[in-house]
């Protein structure tokens, strides 16, 4: 990176700790959605579930609170990527 984008300022932590924020999320979005009530939002690429599934959720796992309003365009190749997702 920095031989092709010298100015970018980009170092090998920087990419590192990004895949790892990355894989992380990917996993936590993937464990959520094998539960039951909890699906995936193609067009707003975000999980979706109804109120009182959220609520429960949240009650057992609040820190993954943040899950909640997120969007995640880049789900399906993060699948591709750390694990395999099969819709």
């Amino acid at each position: 990176m920095q031989a092709s984008f010298p100015q970018a300022g980009i170092e090998r932590n920087h990419i590192t700790s990004k895949m790892k924020t990355w894989k992380r999320d990917y996993w936590y979005l993937a464990s959520i959605l094998h539960r039951p009530g909890f699906g995936w939002n193609v067009n707003e690429n975000r999980l979706v579930a109804q109120e009182k599934v959220w609520n429960d959720f949240v009650r057992e796992q609040p820190q993954l609170r943040r899950y909640r309003d997120m969007q995640f365009s880049n789900f399906i190749q993060w699948g591709h990527i750390f694990g395999c997702w099969e819709n």
